[in-house]
C-alpha cells in the first residue's frame, strides 16, 4: 500500500470558485488513533465539535432510475447528490443540500429548512419547493420534475472534526455508520470492518504544516461513498 502523498496544486486559483479538494481514506483503528493525536496537536475542533464527537443524519434522495447510485458506481466524473442533513437529532435546524462533485473537487450548496418543509420532504412531498426562489430550491424542484426524486435512505454516523484556517483545511473521522429506510427508526449497522473513514478537505492547497501530519501514514485514496454503502446495506436486508 503506497504511502500517503498529495499532488497539491501550487496556487489556490487552480480550484474552481466555490469548489474544495476532497479526499477520502480508510484507517485501521491503530492508524486512526495515531492520526487523531497528530491532528489534534495542530488543528482545532471545528464549530460542530466543541463538545467532542457529534452525530450526523442525512436523508438522501435519488431518482426513479437511481442515477446518483449508478453514477457513483461507474465512476462518473461529474455528479450531484441531494440530501437533507441535520446534527445531533436537531431536525429543526435541518438543511437541504446539493453536493456537486467534479473529480476530486466538490461544492456544497445549501438552504435552511422550516420544520414543516423538513417534514414534508421526509415524506416525499415536494410541493413545498414549488414556490421557493432560492437557486438550490429551484434546482431541487426541477430535478424532482425531471426524474422523480424520492427519499431512498437515511445515513447516520458519528464524526470527530478538526479545522485549520490556512487553506481552510478540514479533517474528519467518521465511524459507527448506520442505515435506515426513510421514515424508519430502525438503524442497521453498515459493515466497515472496524475501519474509520477519514475525509480531508481544503481550498486549493494543503499547507505544509498540515501535510506533514500525514507523513509516513500508509493511506490510499479511495472512492468511498456512505450513500452507496448504506443503499447496499438496505439491499442486503431485503429493501430496494
Amino acid at each position: 500500500m503506497p504511502l500517503f502523498s498529495l499532488p497539491v496544486p501550487a496556487r489556490a486559483t487552480s480550484v474552481q470558485r466555490g469548489f474544495r479538494c476532497e479526499r477520502k481514506y480508510y484507517l485501521t483503528p491503530g492508524d486512526a488513533l495515531t492520526l487523531r493525536q497528530r491532528v489534534a496537536w495542530l488543528l482545532r475542533p471545528d464549530r460542530h465539535a466543541q463538545n467532542g464527537p457529534y452525530h450526523i443524519s442525512s436523508l438522501y434522495f435519488d431518482d426513479l432510475y437511481d442515477t446518483a447510485l449508478r453514477q457513483k458506481q461507474c465512476g462518473a466524473l461529474v455528479r450531484d447528490k441531494w440530501r437533507l442533513r441535520w446534527y445531533d437529532g436537531a431536525t429543526e435546524k435541518a438543511r437541504l443540500e446539493r453536493k456537486h462533485k467534479c473529480g476530486d473537487l466538490s461544492r456544497k450548496d445549501q438552504v435552511w429548512l422550516a420544520p414543516e418543509q423538513f417534514r414534508r420532504l421526509c415524506r416525499g412531498d415536494f410541493g413545498c419547493a414549488a414556490g421557493e426562489q432560492a437557486p438550490v430550491w429551484r434546482a431541487f424542484y426541477a430535478a424532482w420534475l425531471r426524474a422523480g426524486l424520492r427519499p431512498v435512505v437515511q445515513v447516520d454516523y458519528d464524526r470527530e472534526a478538526f479545522s485549520y484556517a490556512p487553506g481552510n483545511v478540514r479533517v474528519t473521522f467518521d465511524s459507527g455508520l448506520r442505515a435506515a429506510r426513510p421514515g424508519s427508526a430502525v438503524l442497521l449497522p453498515v459493515q466497515t470492518d472496524g475501519l474509520t473513514i477519514l475525509e480531508l478537505k481544503y481550498d486549493g492547497f494543503l499547507p505544509d504544516a498540515a501535510a506533514r501530519l500525514f507523513s509516513g501514514m500508509e493511506m490510499t485514496q479511495l472512492a468511498i461513498s456512505k450513500y452507496v454503502m448504506a443503499r447496499f446495506c438496505l439491499m442486503e436486508h431485503g429493501f430496494s
